[in-house]
C-alpha cells in the first residue's frame, strides 16, 4: 500500500481485506468439505464477498485520481453491476443456508 495515501484510506482497506480474506478461506474450506446446498451458499457468499472487495478497492483507486481510459459512465455502471451482482450473491447464498437451518429447525423464530 503505498505511503501517500491518506489515513482513512488505509484503515478502510485493511477493514475491507482482512475480514473478506478470512470470509472467502472459511467459506471455501467448509464448502469443500460440506458439500451439497450449504456448500453451494459458502461458495455464493464468499463470491459476493469477493466482488464486494474488488468495488472497494476499485473505488480506493479511483478516489486517488487514477481513471485510467474509462469514462465516468463506464464506472458507474461497473459499480451498479458488481455492487447487484455482489449483494445478489450475498442474498442467495445466506436464504440457501438459512432455508436449511430451518429445515432443520436451528431457529426458535
Amino acid at each position: 500500500m503505498p505511503a501517500n495515501f491518506p489515513i482513512i484510506f488505509k484503515v478502510s482497506y485493511l477493514l475491507a481485506i482482512l475480514p473478506t480474506i478470512f470470509v472467502v478461506i472459511t467459506a471455501m474450506l467448509s464448502s469443500k468439505e460440506v458439500g451439497g446446498t450449504l456448500g453451494q451458499g459458502l461458495k455464493k457468499i464468499s463470491a459476493g464477498s469477493i466482488i464486494h472487495t474488488i468495488l472497494i478497492m476499485t473505488y480506493i483507486v479511483l478516489e486517488r485520481g487514477n481513471r485510467g481510459l474509462l469514462e465516468e459512465s463506464v464506472i458507474k455502471i461497473f459499480f451498479i453491476i458488481g455492487g447487484g451482482l455482489g449483494s445478489g450473491l450475498f442474498t442467495w447464498g445466506y436464504l440457501q443456508i438459512y432455508k436449511i437451518a430451518r429445515k432443520l429447525k436451528l431457529f426458535t423464530i
